[in-house]
């Protein structure tokens, strides 16, 4: 029998609200991670009943390094974000039972609202400050064009 070579493809896209305020903390090393949840919706008609109904999934968001500190304020409950990311897996024990955990682990995070004031605030020479993205990559860029994966 042949064997298929399967493409290594771990890529999420999703959107959807915050279900609480984001949480920052760090790792003993000092390096800054984001932890939240999203509920992310879709709408379809019931085969059954020809009813609309409304699907729901909540899914856990980590996001790593400066994206981390600078959307920390920014998602708060009920925040619209659109994510790129990977899925992540981790297993735990609880009460004796093995408990496997899915997360996305966000490359990048849009919060789909309008930048506040602080953004666009004018620098004291006079010349405009240059306003911030809301979209943030965590991606580190390799230093050489070796590393790269295309």
């Amino acid at each position: 029998m042949a064997e298929y070579k399967v493409p290594s493809i771990n890529s999420v896209f999703i959107s959807g609200r915050a279900t609480a305020d984001s949480t920052l903390s760090y790792t003993e090393k000092g390096r800054a991670f984001l932890r939240f949840r999203i509920a992310s919706s879709r709408n379809f008609r019931d085969k059954n009943t020809g009813e609309w109904r409304e699907d729901t999934t909540f899914v856990n968001v980590t996001s790593w390094g400066k994206q981390a500190e600078r959307l920390s304020e920014r998602i708060k409950k009920g925040t619209p974000v659109l994510i790129e990311g990977r899925l992540s897996s981790f297993t735990q024990e609880v009460d004796g039972f093995k408990r496997t955990n899915v997360n996305i682990t966000a490359w990048r995070i849009q919060v789909l609202t309008k930048a506040e004031a602080p953004y666009e605030e004018v620098e004291e020479e006079g010349e405009e400050e240059e306003l911030e993205e809301d979209t943030e990559e965590t991606k580190e860029q390799p230093d050489d064009e070796e590393e790269l994966p295309f």
